[in-house]
Parts: structure tokens; C-alpha cells; sequence
């Protein structure tokens, strides 16, 4: 009997071998994707972890209140290195500059980082690629994305201004890869490496501002990775230092230990994807299930025979799992290969996102594992249920079945009523009747193109709400120039230098300071990376008369009043992620410019820029200070990138000249690309998820609806021998296909509906403490709609045009 078995088993697979083309290429095309992206995933940890531990990080920066000569620092590390717990230690400071390339301004800021020249470059290291540390005096180091940015080479020279405000002149000698700081062009900003001779002062002048710190775990020499210990590590190293040397530390800088700047995303682009991969997964998996399953229906007749002639119910299931097993094994071994390459393609262009260069793209070994064996167990998982009601059928219910149930199901009564009612084209109610008659199969092929439908609106809404967030900040961006003062001054002088300046139609002035937040009576501790951006608090000191400043969201509490002196509104990021238990009503200290002020929280606002606002009046009460402004916005007559950016120019050189010092004066396009930047990445990826997951959905459409009609081969034959006309018999197939995909429409609207929100809430909360904005894609319902329609018509077409042919001879004789 096992032959005999054999030989059906190989029959079979050539009757239909159509079909299980089709399982395997749904399988194939889905893990493809799952396999892809976990195999990214694991490159992109492996990858990104190592590069970035291999900068040796500072666990902590200690700001000082002021800067010390570099004779001192060398004290102060010594004595730190010397400190329990402390595995290294360096000084360190950094500058923004605006920076020209050969005589030709470039609209880009560069953050520079200065070490000392014997600096051993233990902590907070970096990769000289073309040079040696430390440059000549008259050099200075670029990361080469800062050169592709700023359209400059090596050997060209590039003018900087220095701390004070004086300009100098040198040579870019080299190429250096830091993969600690975010990519230049995501942030649109440049990176330059310096030695503090270049400065051009004296071992003797105070220069030097920040102490790296790495610390070791308790009990080991290897870097920290608590937080909380890391913290407290850095506080008591504080107040050593205080007590020590006398040195007041404005701030306590640590960022996530172990963390690039942008690993966060990365892991949530890749979570996200993930999760689109795995969907698709399960929806092929459902499709082959659905498939095998109409498979063994239609051959219930052939199980009565091969039963009655011996047959036991444990070979006939082992014959079908076996035809299970060789196409979930084909798939599999398909999926292999594209999986490993769109893999390798997507853990490049994540770890191109992050600024890292891989040193191998191969996935880690235990991917593999996890592929094949989700490949060629999931399939037999979700088919085991109907292959053992299939072969353990008795031979008398084998003989019995005739294709559908022998009591009908609520809808198909209540068909059956509404068509002796008359009044309905009888072609539709067949074929609705046909749709519903067997409640499973029904469900089963609306569920699986209702999730393609549900996952392809989703996907899609979710890149309109990410797109919505940058066109929401480019919206609130009202203004054209955005120049940075480098100390506060008073509007009055400015505004008089500036309004006299042709395309300048309004100039307003703000006071924005970096401050370190904390409960009331404590010491400031931020999450600020080393490059003094990521997990940034601010301070902005609002105009009262302001028309380019537009108020965030209020979550709670009230906004601030007129002149109103000691009061607060925190966004929900900086309180989220420095005091997340202080509510309204609560007093906290802020630290601004080494000074601890308190102030009374009065509201919460979502604001995803993760800032803090004051009153310009309770600012300058605060400091003690008069209220001067340090960020100008301007609005120009033409808001085209080519006068934006000449105002921006001549903004520069009239304050300039008017003895103002400039930090940078830049077009507002440059805040647009950067958050664009930003976002572009994540909406790419939801796309991906989306056309993944649409492919998979049509493949289910065409086989499902395929699959529908195979097993009511005798039930066309008896339609054609009382009459049937073979047109009348195409249209009922093709209507019950596009009744199935609207019906799957309709199913899909509320889930598609809730997903999208849900989603939205867990990815905004996730990156920016703010749930996305609310989308539904319009194109993308009609799109899926029309799809969904047509697909099922066209699905349907082919098996209508066999069922329309099949003779009363031929339905008679198959089983």
C-alpha cells in the first residue's frame, strides 16, 4: 500500500503541480521578506554595537562652568583616572562654527571637536583615516560625509572662527570616521577634528570646558551599562572635583550607555519591518492552509477509495504531510538566497542611516535556524488540523460528500427566502448563496484578503502620518532665516541693522539657552550625546508679540502668562525623559548657563522638538539679566531658496560688521532637510511593509478565489445539464469573486481604521512621546479597492472559463 501511495502522491503533485507553484512562491515570496529583515536585524546590532563601543564612549561628560588651561586639565585627569571605579578620563571642548571652503561661504555649520596634542585618545576616540594624530597646528581633521557635504576636499582650506569670535584659516589634512555622531547630512551639520594648537592660544589660557569620564561596572574593568549607576558614579566624580579643585560642573551629560544617537530608530525601523515580514508570513501561511485544505476536500472522494481498499488513516495523513513538507521545503530554499540579499541591502542602507561602516554584512548563523525552521514548520503547523480531519474521514462520509454541507447555513436560508420573493436577479443571489454556503471557506478567504487589505492601508496610512509630522514642522517653520547670535544682544540694535536690508520684510528675536533639567534641589544630569544635540533640553524665551511662534498642543495645565516671571511649560519629551513623575503645579531647577533656577510648572505641551518655555520677562528676571536675544528669525519678501539663502549671507556680514558675532545664518531649508532626513528612512520602510504585504495579498486573491471554484467541478456539470447556458455559468464564478473581495473590503474598513491609530500612537510615542497624526490614505483604500475588485474578477476569470466548459460527462467522472 505504501507504493500505491507513493505513486498517488507523485500524481498528484503533477495535476496540480499549478498550485503548488503557487503555495511555494506565497511562502517563498513572504519569507523572503521575514528572512530579510531579521537578517538585517541581526547585522545591523552586531554592526552598529561594535562600532560604536569601539569609539570607547565617555559613560559620562562633566561640563564645566567655566573653561581651565590645559596644564590644569591634565591635573584634573590625573587625579580622576586615580578615582574607584574610573577606567579613563580625558578634556576635551567643542565649537560651532560657520565655516568657509577656499574663500567661499557654505551655509552649513561644523561642530568641532579640540582635544589636546599628547591627548592618548582612550576616551571618546576617533579613526584618523588619512593622517596622524595630532595635526599640525595649521591642519585640521573632516569626517568625509562633512567633506560631501560642504563640497570641499583634502588640501583645501577652510576658514572657522574660533571660540572668542576671531576667524582662522587651515588645511584639511585628512578623513576621519567617528560612527558616535549621527551622519552630517541627516543633521546638516559638519564634523571637524582639531588639536588645541590650532587655536593659537598658550598652555596657560583657559580653554578646556569638558571632562570625559568612562567607569567601569562594579567589580569588573569593562564600561558600565546602568544608567543609574553611571549617574551616581558621575555625581560623587562631581562633587570630588568641587571639593578638589574648586570647579563648579554645570551639568552632568549621560547619554544611553551602549547607544548610538540613532540606534533607536534603527531598532525601530527594524521592529517595524519585522513585524510587516512576519505578517506576511502568516497571511501565506493562512493562503496554504486555506489552499492544502481545498486540496484535501476535493479529494475526500479519493480518500473513501483509498480507505476502503486498505488504507489507514496514519499513511494517508503521512502521504499529505509529506506533500506539505516538499513545498514548504522548496519555498524555504527559494526564500534562502533573495532573503540573504535584500538582507545584506537593507542592514547597508540602515547602518548608512546610523554613519557606520560594516566591517561584514553576514548575518549572524542562528538567523539561518530561525528561517528555515519558521519556513518548514509554520507551514505544517497551520495545515496539520484540516490534513487530520481530511484522512481520518470515514469511507460511508467519503462517499456522501458531494461538495458542500448537507444543512444550510443561516445566510444561505435567508438567500433562499429573498429568491422566491422574486424581484433580484437570480445570477446574484446564486451567487451570493455560493459565496456563504460553506461559513469556514467564506471566512477563511475574506480574513485572508481583508489582513492584505488591512496591513496595505495601514502601511501606507503610517508613512502619510510620518510625512505629516515633517510637513506639520515645515508649517510651523514660518520664517525663511534662522540666524544664531553667538552671545545674547538687544533687539533694538538688531532690528535696526536689519530692516534696512532690501527682501527683509520682518525680523523677530528669541532667547533659547541649553539647560539642564532636574527636580527641585538636585543635580542637573541630561541625556545630552557628545555632540551636544541628541537628548538636548532648551529653553525658549517667548515674545509676547510674536508672529512666528505658534504655541504647541496643551496636554495639561495652561499656558504662560503675560510677563508672567518663575513659570514653566514643559514639553511631554523633556519631562518623559529627565522628571517624568512632575506634574502641573510641581516646582523643578533648571540650570542655565551654570545657574540653578526654580521654577513652577503651569502646563505640558506636545511638542516633539522636546523644548521648554518660558516668558522672555521670567527669563531675564530668572538670570538676573536684561532681555536680550540670541536666535533671530526672519521673514523675506520671496520665500525661494536662492534669496533665502543671499539674505542669510547678508545677515551675516551686516551683523558682522556692526560688531555683532554670528554663530550661524542659515536658511530654514536646512531644518526641513534635517527633519526630512529624519523621517525619510522610517516612511521608506512602512512603503516597503506595505508592497511587501499588497504582493502577498494578490497572491492570495488569485489562488483563493482559484481554489473556490476547483471542488465544484460536479456541481457545474449539473448546472450545464439542466440548461445552463456557459456564459450564465462564468458570470455567477466571476460575480462570487468580486462578491468575496468587497465583502473583504467592507471586513477590512474598522480594523484598518484601529490598526492605523494604534500603530500610529506606539510609533510617534516611541519616537517623539506624541502619537503621528492621524492619516487614512485615500489612494491607498482606492487603490486596494480596485485591486481587491478587479484581482477577484481576474483571479476568478480562468477557473469560470474551465467551469463554463466542463462537459456533463467530465463532472460526472472526477472525483
Amino acid at each position: 500500500m505504501s507504493s500505491l501511495l507513493s505513486v498517488k502522491l507523485v500524481r498528484d503533485s503533477r495535476a496540480n503541480w499549478s498550485r503548488f507553484l503557487l503555495m511555494a512562491i506565497a511562502i517563498a515570496a513572504s519569507l523572503t521578506v521575514c528572512g530579510a529583515v531579521l537578517y538585517a536585524w541581526s547585522t545591523v546590532g552586531r554592526e552598529a554595537r561594535a562600532a560604536y563601543l569601539g569609539t570607547e564612549p565617555a559613560s559620562a561628560t562633566l561640563q564645566f562652568q567655566d573653561a581651565v588651561d590645559t596644564q590644569s586639565m591634565q591635573a584634573i585627569v590625573a587625579g580622576a583616572r586615580q578615582r574607584p571605579g574610573v577606567l579613563a578620563a580625558t578634556g576635551r571642548t567643542q565649537f560651532d562654527s560657520q565655516v568657509e571652503i577656499n574663500g567661499e561661504s557654505r551655509d552649513v555649520p561644523v561642530q568641532v571637536f579640540a582635544a589636546t596634542p599628547n591627548d592618548p585618545l582612550d576616551v571618546a576616540r576617533f579613526d584618523i583615516e588619512r593622517g596622524s594624530w595630532p595635526p599640525a597646528p595649521g591642519d585640521i581633521f573632516m569626517s568625509r560625509d562633512t567633506l560631501t557635504l560642504l563640497n570641499a576636499s583634502v588640501g583645501d582650506v577652510v576658514r572657522l572662527q574660533r571660540p572668542g569670535g576671531e576667524p582662522m584659516d587651515l588645511r584639511i589634512a585628512g578623513t576621519v570616521y567617528d560612527p558616535s555622531l549621527a551622519p552630517s547630512s541627516q543633521e546638516q551639520r559638519g564634523h571637524a577634528y582639531l588639536s588645541t594648537a590650532a587655536l593659537g592660544v598658550g598652555t596657560t589660557q583657559p580653554l578646556l570646558d569638558q571632562l570625559k569620564v568612562q567607569f567601569a561596572a562594579p567589580g569588573t574593568q569593562t564600561p558600565s551599562s546602568d544608567r543609574g549607576e553611571i549617574s551616581a558614579d558621575a555625581v560623587a566624580l562631581s562633587e570630588w572635583l568641587t571639593g578638589s579643585y574648586r570647579f563648579q560642573v554645570r551639568e552632568i551629560q549621560v547619554p544611553p550607555p551602549e547607544a548610538h544617537p540613532h540606534q533607536f530608530q534603527a531598532d525601530v525601523l527594524l521592529l517595524s519591518l519585522l513585524g510587516g515580514g512576519a505578517a506576511a508570513l502568516l497571511l501565506s501561511t493562512f493562503l496554504v492552509a486555506n489552499m492544502l485544505n481545498t486540496l484535501f476536500t476535493q479529494q475526500i472522494p479519493q480518500i473513501g477509495i483509498m480507505k476502503a481498499i486498505g488504507a489507514r488513516s496514519g499513511r494517508v495523513a503521512r502521504m499529505y504531510l509529506i506533500m506539505t513538507l516538499v513545498v514548504a521545503l522548496a519555498a524555504t530554499m527559494v526564500a534562502i538566497v533573495p532573503g540573504i540579499w535584500g538582507g545584506r541591502l537593507l542592514a547597508s542602507q540602515i547602518l548608512s542611516m546610523l554613519g557606520i561602516e560594516p566591517t561584514s554584512l553576514a548575518p549572524d548563523w542562528w538567523t539561518y535556524l530561525i528561517v528555515i525552521g519558521v519556513g518548514l514548520l509554520l507551514p505544517l503547523l497551520m495545515t496539520l488540523m484540516p490534513l487530520l480531519k481530511a484522512s481520518r474521514i470515514t469511507v460511508r462520509a467519503a462517499i456522501d460528500h458531494h461538495g458542500g454541507s448537507a444543512k444550510p447555513s443561516a445566510a444561505t436560508s435567508a438567500l433562499g427566502r429573498l429568491s422566491r420573493g422574486g424581484g433580484v436577479d437570480r445570477t446574484v443571489l446564486l451567487a451570493l448563496r455560493n459565496m456563504v454556503r460553506r461559513p469556514a471557506r467564506f471566512l477563511l478567504a475574506v480574513g485572508l484578503l481583508a489582513g492584505a487589505g488591512i496591513v496595505f492601508v495601514t502601511g501606507i496610512s503610517l508613512g502619510d502620518g510620518m510625512a505629516a509630522v515633517a510637513e506639520e514642522q515645515r508649517d510651523l517653520r514660518v520664517w525663511d532665516v534662522e540666524v544664531q547670535l553667538a552671545d545674547p544682544t538687544a533687539m533694538s540694535g538688531v532690528r535696526e541693522a536689519l530692516e534696512a536690508l532690501p527682501h527683509v520684510t520682518k525680523v523677530e528675536g528669541l532667547r533659547v539657552a541649553n539647560v539642564g533639567l532636574t527636580a527641585a534641589g538636585q543635580v542637573p544630569i541630561t541625556r545630552t550625546y557628545p555632540d551636544q544635540g541628541h537628548g538636548r533640553v532648551s529653553i525658549t524665551a517667548v515674545p509676547t508679540d510674536s508672529s512666528m511662534f505658534t504655541r504647541p498642543h496643551l496636554k495639561a495645565g495652561r499656558w504662560l502668562k503675560e510677563q508672567e516671571p518663575g513659570a514653566i511649560v514643559l514639553s511631554q519629551i523633556a519631562r518623559d525623559d529627565n522628571i517624568p513623575a512632575t506634574q502641573v503645579g510641581d516646582n523643578v531647577q533648571l540650570s542655565i548657563d551654570g545657574n540653578a533656577t526654580t521654577w513652577r510648572v503651569v502646563g505640558i505641551v506636545e511638542d516633539r522638538s522636546g523644548g521648554t518655555y518660558a516668558t522672555a520677562a521670567g527669563l531675564a528676571a530668572a538670570l538676573d539679566r536684561p532681555e536680550h536675544v540670541n536666535l533671530l528669525r526672519i521673514a523675506t519678501s520671496s520665500h525661494d531658496e536662492g534669496t533665502r539663502t543671499s539674505v542669510a549671507a547678508e545677515v551675516d556680514q551686516v551683523l558682522t560688521a556692526a560688531g555683532i558675532a554670528v554663530k550661524s545664518s542659515t536658511s530654514v531649508s536646512r531644518a526641513n532637510t534635517s527633519s526630512e532626513g529624519h523621517m525619510g528612512p522610517l516612511v521608506a520602510i512602512l512603503l516597503a511593509i506595505a508592497i511587501a504585504m499588497g504582493a502577498v495579498g494578490g497572491i492570495g486573491l488569485a489562488s483563493t478565489m482559484s481554489a473556490n471554484i476547483l471542488d465544484r467541478t460536479r456541481e457545474f456539470g449539473v448546472m450545464h445539464a439542466i440548461g445552463a447556458q456557459p456564459k450564465a455559468v462564468r458570470r455567477v464564478v466571476v460575480m462570487e469573486g468580486v462578491f468575496i473581495g468587497v465583502a473583504s473590503c467592507v471586513v477590512a474598513v474598522l480594523p484598518a481604521l484601529g490598526l492605523t491609530a494604534v500603530l500610529g500612537a506606539g510609533l510617534g510615542n516611541l519616537f517623539m512621546d506624541a502619537p503621528l497624526p492621524y492619516r487614512i490614505s485615500l489612494p491607498a483604500v482606492v487603490i486596494w479597492l480596485v485591486l481587491a475588485v478587479l484581482g477577484s474578477a481576474l483571479a476568478t476569470n480562468a477557473a469560470a472559463t474551465r467551469a463554463s466548459r466542463i462537459t456533463v460527462r467530465e463532472a460526472l467522472a472526477y472525483l
